[in-house]
């Protein structure tokens, strides 16, 4: 066979590996990055018609600081020029036919199956959508559209029944909400786990810090008001893989020492209880929030919505 014969043969082969390891590359650029977990079989699969998916601001290096977190990292403060985000914010506590065995107030704190199911309805028949705080800040950094008609829904304190019983009413809908836990009480009697709440977690639920132990953060002392806050998220994010940057005030007492310790602890916004105010970024550690009382009609829930 002849030199050129050769060479020639050896410049095609040359070639071919080289269109063989750049297609490979494209091939890994743009296959989809696998998400761990799958759902239940139970449970079906929720439906894009039905959640009003979110508009996400692109996605780099400078949008998503760091990597080794699923979901979103937020930016530590908003930018010039923040704008309003008129989203109601409601807030739960427990979900189920009975209230459970946690003191005085859990009756007024549990609203029935039945009538959460019907709420839960009313928002996908009237073309509600939900949002995740987080959605709700980053609209505020114009940096995520919300849908039509937002209503944000958050749970306190990780009791049991926020997974065996709001959990699979939300997911059938569609429906999202983010979790306030006490990281000291998860796994005890009455409570959620940490693997239920990373079921909830990876699919679609927000899991956000409601302190250690739940205690007034306005009457501890300085180190463990330091500790309540910090050690709260750094469980979070440890035991899940996500970031945690949300407080929920313990009974929605807060103060401006509070305020400047939540910062310094590495959240970017706090919600309230009955105090506060609506969706303005200059008063984002003091978002107000409309409690869904175990005896709220139907009607009354839907001013909730309005007002």
């Amino acid at each position: 066979m002849s030199n050129s014969l050769l060479q020639g043969r050896r410049g095609l082969v040359v070639v071919l590996a080289v269109v063989l390891a750049v297609g490979a590359l494209l091939l890994g650029v743009t296959r989809p990055p696998h998400t761990p977990g799958s759902p239940a079989e139970s449970v079906p699969p929720v439906s894009p018609t039905t959640t009003g998916a979110l508009v996400h601001a692109s996605g780099s290096a400078a949008t998503v600081p760091s990597a080794d977190l699923r979901g979103d990292v937020l930016p530590v403060t908003l930018p010039t020029g923040a704008v309003n985000v008129h989203v109601p914010i409601l807030m739960y506590h427990y979900v189920d036919a009975q209230p459970p065995p946690a003191g005085p107030y859990a009756d007024s704190l549990t609203v029935r199956t039945d009538d959460f199911s019907a709420q839960m309805q009313y928002l996908v028949d009237t073309g509600h959508h939900t949002v995740t705080l987080s959605d709700v800040y980053l609209a505020m950094a114009g940096r995520r559209r919300l849908p039509t008609k937002p209503v944000a829904l958050t749970f306190d304190d990780g009791g049991l029944d926020n997974y065996t019983v709001a959990f699979p009413e939300l997911e059938r809908r569609g429906l999202t909400a983010t979790f306030f836990v006490i990281t000291g009480k998860v796994g005890k009697p009455g409570q959620m786990t940490w693997a239920q709440l990373a079921e909830m977690s990876r699919r679609g639920m927000s899991i956000e810090s409601h302190t250690v132990s739940h205690p007034d953060l306005r009457s501890v002392s300085s180190r463990r008001l330091k500790s309540e806050l910090a050690d709260s998220r750094a469980a979070i994010q440890a035991a899940l893989d996500v970031p945690s940057q949300i407080l929920c005030y313990p009974s929605g007492a807060y103060n401006n020492a509070v305020i400047k310790a939540a910062r310094a602890a590495g959240y970017v916004m706090a919600v309230s209880t009955g105090r506060g105010r609506d969706g303005d970024p200059g008063a984002v550690f003091e978002l107000k929030r409309r409690r869904v009382a175990s005896s709220v009609s139907l009607g009354g829930f839907a001013h909730l919505l309005q007002h």
